[in-house]
């Protein structure tokens, strides 16, 4: 399952004694071809019964030894020892000659032959002749052989020379890049991505370096996370750990066509222990490289963590390291453990380029004036609008040229939600597009302890959320429609559309009778008030069902929930409007369409978006601002 390749670290060569020939024999004697397909076993044999298939033979496949019978063609035998020459300049011609052919057989040698046999041919001259062959190309093999040991023992200083220069590195960082460039240029991989150890706390693993087209590479996850990534692309690892001192793992790309390089390569499995008890040692040179490196990134890490200023801060942005941000995390997973108490995690990623509308008409942003002109998101402008839409105890990490994350402590869901308009309207008025929803910042929230137990599970969840957004029905819907009315149509119209992976915050059609839509918005509310606070917006009209269910459920005011029942009769075409939003600790909900007949017929989603959106509409629709 794992890839390996064809490299300087490794070269395979076959043995001298496995070497084999191609062979041609240019007689018309039968007796002498039986004889020929009786010696010859081992080596490719080509035999030829006249002159003319003996060059054709010749042409298709150069021979590496040849044995011509100078007497065949009345002298034309003689002229095909030269001619073979011509043919295959590498080729070793004997000359066959009876008693009365000696003088063409001498001629023949002077030819360029390497030697006259007499006929009839004994087994032994035979095996004798091709025998000399077989030697002459191992020592040539084995002379080629010393040459690259040599280029290679000087490259392979080289090499060592530049990993040990490893820990003068300015960070961990530098230095990974630096390994995987060596790794590239010694093993002739098409890529490399070394992984490090993120924190004291933590056995999470981020991506310190990428060098060539390995795009694919997650940007953290666990040991097991890693190596299942790499056993399922086939790629090579290489275990960056000495004793008891692990600093990550090295994953190489094989180049496409070639073969073995690392025949001793350690196989990702499910289990490091399980892995590292089945895996031989890496070849000399490889491990060699790997345990160095090792050294140098301890010593890195050790001069991070006691001057603390250099791990700490992302040296391209005003965010923190990815390091310091999983060392904050774990203390806050274990204060939030021992207290009972709330925190939240976002993923920001920010798509190099927003992909363009699947159809004439459609926008990448929201919309209420005519756009203005595409400019790509920059990420260091991003971070620092991000930092001002934040508060002053929350942690922004730079974890990949375009991805960040943001830990809120003491934060719970309604209040990242919070965050999270906040942040999308810095970046969407920092480009000068007010009233837009930029497309290519992608947002995914998740808190402590519902949406999981450890980082990693948070940031899983977190990066799913982010990554669904791209799907949102709210992209395709241009805002520039003032009324809700409007906005419920193009909403029915465009869910159809809506049938990206992310199923989950897909909108879904809705048909139900007035009483059986009650009973979904009973049992949504119900689920919202399990994880604590709750925004609730319903739609409310006489002798309609929707917003009255709501409020009967609600029943006395409660603090932590906070209730807005809209009454849209003065805003035209809502007569019949029916409308939920709901966002809840553990996720939100929207739901909108139009009672016809005593069936609510529409669409509803658990989509952030679609619900901050359907909110931000509907209380805009009777003058009410329900967001700060």
């Amino acid at each position: 399952m794992t890839a390996s390749f064809e490299g300087v670290l490794s070269p395979s060569r076959a043995p001298v004694h496995e070497t084999s020939l191609k062979v041609l024999a240019v007689i018309a004697d039968e007796a002498t071809h039986t004889l020929f397909s009786r010696v010859i076993t081992s080596d490719e044999l080509m035999l030829a019964s006249d002159l003319a298939e003996g060059i054709a033979l010749a042409e298709a496949a150069a021979p590496d030894v040849a044995f011509i019978d100078v007497g065949l063609g009345e002298g034309a035998g003689l002229a095909m020892v030269h001619h073979l020459k011509a043919l295959a300049p590498e080729a070793t011609v004997f000359a066959l000659a009876t008693r009365a052919a000696l003088e063409a057989g001498a001629h023949a040698v002077a030819l360029g032959g390497a030697g006259l046999f007499l006929l009839p041919l004994g087994g032994d001259e035979v095996l004798n002749a091709v025998g000399s062959v077989r030697l002459r190309f191992a020592e040539r093999a084995l002379r080629i052989q010393l040459e690259q040991e040599s280029a290679r023992s000087a490259r392979a200083a080289g090499w060592i020379a530049r990993v040990a220069e490893l820990a003068d590195a300015r960070d961990r960082n530098a230095a990974a890049q630096q390994l995987a460039e060596v790794f590239v240029e010694a093993t002739g991989a098409a890529a490399a991505a070394v992984y490090l150890t993120v924190g004291e706390r933590s056995t999470e693993l981020a991506r310190a370096a990428l060098a060539g087209p390995l795009d694919r590479a997650p940007a953290y996850g666990t040991e097991a996370d890693i190596l299942d990534f790499a056993r399922r692309d086939q790629l090579v690892v290489v275990p960056l750990a000495l004793r008891k001192l692990a600093a990550g793992h090295l994953l190489l790309q094989k180049e496409p066509g070639r073969s073995s390089a690392f025949p001793s390569v350690r196989r990702p499995d499910s289990s490091s222990a399980s892995a590292s008890r089945r895996a031989p040692l890496l070849d000399g040179l490889v491990k060699l490289l790997a345990t160095q490196a090792t050294t140098a990134l301890a010593l890195l890490g050790e001069r991070e963590r006691s001057t603390g200023g250099a791990a700490m801060k992302d040296p391209a942005t005003s965010a923190y390291s990815f390091a310091y941000y999983v060392d904050v995390a774990g203390r806050e997973i274990d204060k939030a453990r021992r207290y009972g108490r709330r925190f939240t995690i976002a993923t920001i990623v920010i798509e190099p380029e927003a992909a363009p509308p699947e159809r004439p008409g459609e926008l990448a942003f929201w919309r209420t004036t005519p756009p203005p002109p595409p400019s790509a998101l920059n990420p260091g402008q991003v971070a620092e609008h991000l930092l001002r839409a934040v508060r002053d105890t929350d942690i922004l990490a730079r974890v990949d040229e375009n991805e960040f994350h943001l830990l809120m402590p003491e934060t719970a869901g309604l209040e990242a939600h919070a965050c999270h308009r906040r942040m999308l309207s810095r970046v969407a008025g920092s480009e000068k597009r007010a009233g837009y929803l930029p497309k290519g910042l992608l947002v995914g929230v998740a808190t402590f302890p519902h949406d999981g137990q450890s980082l990693a599970q948070l940031l899983r969840v977190a990066r799913r959320r982010a990554d669904a957004t791209k799907s949102s029905i709210v992209h395709r819907i241009p805002q520039d429609r003032r009324s809700i009315g409007e906005i419920f149509s193009l909403l029915v119209r465009e869910a159809p559309a809506a049938d990206g992976p992310f199923a989950v915050s897909a909108p879904r059609a809705l048909d139900l009778s007035v009483s059986d839509a009650a009973l979904l918005a009973t049992s949504v509310v119900r689920n919202a008030l399990r994880g604590g606070p709750v925004f609730i917006l319903v739609a409310h009209h006489d002798g309609l069902q929707l917003g009255a269910q709501v409020r009967t459920l609600l029943g006395t005011p409660r603090e932590d929930v906070v209730v807005h029942a809209l009454d849209l009769r003065s805003s035209p075409g809502c007569d019949d409007i029916e409308a939920l939003c709901v966002l809840a600790e553990h996720g939100a909900y929207a739901l909108v369409g139009r009672n016809q007949g005593g069936f609510v017929r529409g669409i509803h989603a658990a989509d952030p978006l679609l619900a901050d959106f359907l909110a931000e509409r509907l209380g805009r629709a009777v003058g009410l601002r329900v967001f700060g």
